[in-house]
């Protein structure tokens, strides 16, 4: 069993098994910490967004677990700062709130979302997805999608974290520009098909910034350029997709295909 740390005390020994839990109701801290404790992880708690940021610099947890309505700030401030930081911007959030806000919430970087009340089991399968500890070596990409429409902005996202990435949502090209400059992805993927999307601005916004030039981006579309679908222009690869045929496995093998590439050239680590 894990141990519970108070947030005074030394940062744990191991990083790598350690959730840092943002909950200012005693109760709800309570809880969350005999649950992730039980499953065998260390827990540092944190009761505001101040030591929150504090606790997450210093001791760099392998994930936070993050309400919404605290006392000092509100989470949303929280996760925005934790985003922001080249220190902390890697650390997987999941959030836990009452407020069901998960457009926002991945928006903004979040690796889940969940409402409470929040089952032992889903916080669990949660938290998985970046902090299994028997694959703790695995790296956690994160990528970007980008869509105009927020209900098939969510599809997209659904689709991408079915292979275990982070997901950041993104609602339009200037919106994906700015979040990408604060959560430097490793990929963004963008739908060409969607109605009103200025691939091109998005491109000039990503090229533009020197913290985001060198970001790929995966590009659906229903026709193929000049030289095929195959063709890279740049760090731009087109995916082609026609209207009769499931998008999902077309994806997803095009994004592992691309990370592959990137892996010989010292890809994340």
């Amino acid at each position: 069993m894990g141990n519970i740390i108070e947030r005074r005390r030394q940062c744990p020994d191991d990083p790598a098994n350690t959730i840092l839990v943002v909950e200012d109701n005693p109760q709800a801290a309570k809880l969350l910490s005999l649950c992730l404790s039980r499953a065998g992880y260390e827990v540092l708690l944190a009761a505001n967004g101040i030591v929150a940021l504090e606790l997450a610099d210093r001791c760099h947890p392998k994930a936070i677990t993050l309400d919404i309505l605290l006392p000092d700030r509100d989470g949303w401030e929280v996760l925005s700062a934790l985003k922001a930081s080249a220190r902390t911007r890697d650390i997987p959030v999941v959030i836990v709130s009452v407020l069901d806000q998960q457009t926002l919430g991945y928006r903004l970087g979040a690796s889940d979302y969940l409402v409470k009340p929040v089952e032992r089991s889903a916080l669990l399968h949660a938290l998985k997805r970046c902090v299994a500890r028997e694959n703790a070596g695995r790296i956690c990409r994160k990528v970007m999608v980008v869509h105009t429409n927020p209900d098939e902005l969510h599809l997209l996202a659904m689709i991408v974290a079915q292979d275990s990435y982070e997901v950041i949502q993104a609602l339009g090209p200037e919106e994906a520009a700015a979040l990408a400059a604060r959560t430097h992805p490793d990929l963004v993927v963008t739908d060409l098909m969607a109605d009103g999307m200025d691939y091109f601005a998005l491109l000039e916004w990503l090229r533009a910034a020197p913290e985001t030039s060198d970001i790929p981006v995966l590009a659906l579309t229903s026709r193929a350029g000049p030289q095929g679908p195959e063709h890279r222009h740049g760090r731009i690869e087109f995916v082609l997709v026609r209207e009769d045929e499931m998008v999902e496995e077309r994806l997803l093998t095009a994004i592992t295909l691309l990370f592959k590439r990137e892996e010989p050239a010292g890809g994340k680590t």
